[in-house]
């Protein structure tokens, strides 16, 4: 028995970035998403993708992981050609993104201004992957993220 302690961005302004769906595996596995720095404000958001098997992949920023303009969320990549993919956040701005050593990082600057604290976005990336399945690319982990102070 214990007890469990916690707050909330609101309440005292933290940033995170976590996961929230899984990705699927290409010919390295699946590809991570995680953050090496947090978003905070005026700062920069650190996000890393890995077994990025041809160093480039369509990383992904989303409003959303309930829906987007293709449908509800998450969305089955099967009939594209990627069976148990699963793409799990809108795709509200999509870079391009070129790595080194099966990995990418994504540097994502955050505006200083309070009205930035608890603002959520989505991320996921789509792996450059052509031994993977017909549609030549797997989906990252997919994750959360809340800027914070």
């Amino acid at each position: 028995n214990g007890a469990l302690h916690y707050s909330t961005s609101t309440s005292n302004a933290a940033p995170g970035y976590g996961y929230i769906g899984a990705g699927c595996a290409g010919s390295l596995g699946v590809p991570g998403n995680v953050a090496s720095s947090q978003p905070t404000l005026g700062g920069t958001a650190v996000l890393n993708v890995d077994n990025v098997p041809l160093n480039a992949a369509f990383f992904l920023f989303g409003l959303s992981r309930t829906s987007a303009a293709i449908g509800a969320l998450p969305f089955d990549l099967a009939p594209f050609g990627a069976a148990g993919c699963m793409a799990r956040v809108s795709p509200d701005a999509v870079n391009v993104v070129i790595g080194a050593n099966n990995a990418i990082s994504v540097n994502f600057g955050i505006p200083s201004a309070t009205a930035f604290v608890g603002v959520k976005l989505f991320t996921q990336a789509l792996v450059l992957d052509p031994s993977a399945n017909a549609l030549g690319g797997v989906t990252s982990d997919a994750a959360a993220m809340i800027v914070g102070q």
